[in-house]
């Protein structure tokens, strides 16, 4: 028996993938392993999209990769925000019903004196205001 695997299903694979499913996707489409499935590829010679290299922070030895929203969050099983760990390192817990505001609007500027801690309903109409502006 050959370990060669079947060219269709591999470009059938590629066909998903190139409509913008991940590999990960891919191979769970077709019950598989991801590894299997980037093998496949490389052995077809079919192109993979390039890893995206995000911009990240390290705090508190803790990595925080800017994610698609604007935010740094932590890349670990925490997930938790940059500003709010800032926050709570420095001012202490943030209470239920709070939020932490970047004055500026910039959410990638975290210095302490841009950000203030306002009630969850104060924080919504400040971002309110500012939408409804644009």
């Amino acid at each position: 028996m050959s370990c060669i695997p079947d060219i269709k299903k591999t470009i059938e694979m590629h066909e998903l993938y190139k409509q913008g499913f991940s590999i990960s996707q891919v191979a769970k489409a077709f019950g598989v392993t991801r590894q299997s499935v980037f093998t496949r590829f490389q052995r077809a010679s079919l192109e993979t999209r390039s890893k995206r290299f995000l911009p990240f922070i390290y705090f508190n030895g803790a990595k925080y990769t800017k994610r698609v929203n604007g935010y740094y969050g932590r890349t670990d099983h925490d997930r938790s925000f940059l500003h709010r760990d800032i926050w709570e390192s420095i001012k202490g817990k943030i209470e239920d019903g709070f939020d932490i505001h970047h004055i500026d609007g910039d959410k990638t500027n975290n210095d302490l004196s841009n950000l203030e801690l306002l009630l969850k309903s104060e924080h919504t109409k400040k971002h309110h205001a500012i939408n409804t502006q644009k």
